[in-house]
């Protein structure tokens, strides 16, 4: 099994150019998992900047599938470049195919004032982490995440599971498995490619259809978007709270987005993505339970 940092790692190939050669993808698809490409921008973006700045969002549109036996190359250019704030663009090519562009907005580190006496945050949701509670529903996906992607998941039932009707809501935490300290910004780039895990399958739930295997009827279900923002630093190898949920689904697209917190309660960051949903028209389903 690679690492994340293996899955994350690029080559400096020109001036602000970098090679990806070691994409995954699940077993299932000959596509390269979209929270990777999302990581691997960032991860080029810093690349292209001072060592002094963090992300503050990150906005990727997925335009063609990205062939999972790469490599993809990944061009940054810097749109606009302030004394407190920098923003680029990165474009994915594969096979000289744009295939993907992505937004990175980043902020100083140390930027002077962003310390204030004021300022909230909604309560983490009261939800026992594994381990800590008994009677906690959450249990370890024995598949980590398919094919080996190096990331542990908790969820309350897994995808196979997955066969009646539920909620367009699902709840699960996230722990990068080497347990490992990093600096800030290799730590926003793991969060964004762990962002990604288990996102749209929420779509699916109140029709009781299952990603892995996949249900009957379900043609297609794949990412043309991806959006996170970065409220505070977010520690990998503690675990993360992730709870998504989604909307709306109508006309073939569906709208998830997420809140992420650490373990102790801080919201540290929120993403967002919109899904392609193709059923065939002949499929029976289900009133939707929302």
């Amino acid at each position: 099994m690679l690492s994340i940092d293996e899955l994350l790692e690029l080559t400096l190939t020109d001036t602000n150019t970098f090679t990806s050669e070691k994409l995954w993808g699940p077993p299932t698809t000959p596509n390269a998992y979209g929270g990777q490409l999302v990581g691997l921008s960032l991860a080029a973006a810093f690349r292209t900047v001072g060592d002094d700045y963090i992300a503050r969002s990150v906005h990727a549109q997925f335009l063609r599938s990205v062939d999972k036996l790469g490599p993809i190359v990944f061009k940054v250019q810097v749109l606009n470049s302030g004394r407190r704030h920098i923003s680029c663009t990165v474009h994915g090519f594969q096979n000289n195919r744009l295939v993907m562009q992505t937004v990175c907005n980043l902020i100083l580190q140390t930027l002077p004032g962003h310390q204030t006496s004021y300022g909230y945050q909604k309560p983490m949701p009261a939800v026992a982490a594994p381990g800590q509670d008994t009677n906690c529903p959450y249990l370890l996906d024995p598949q980590g995440y398919p094919n080996n992607f190096p990331v542990k998941v908790w969820v309350t039932e897994l995808d196979s599971d997955l066969v009646t009707p539920r909620p367009p809501r699902q709840r699960m935490w996230l722990e990068c498995p080497d347990k490992q300290k990093r600096q800030q910004r290799e730590e926003q780039c793991i969060v964004a490619a762990y962002s990604d895990v288990h996102f749209t399958r929420v779509i699916l739930r109140p029709y009781g259809m299952r990603i892995a295997p996949a249900s009957e009827g379900l043609r297609k279900l794949l990412s043309i978007d991806h959006h996170i923002w970065f409220h505070q630093a977010a520690d990998p190898s503690q675990r993360i709270l992730v709870d998504s949920w989604c909307s709306r689904l109508g006309g073939g697209r569906g709208i998830v987005q997420s809140e992420l917190f650490a373990h102790d309660g801080r919201f540290v960051a929120t993403a967002m993505q919109e899904g392609c949903v193709e059923i065939d028209a002949a499929t029976q389903l289900p009133r939707a339970k929302l």
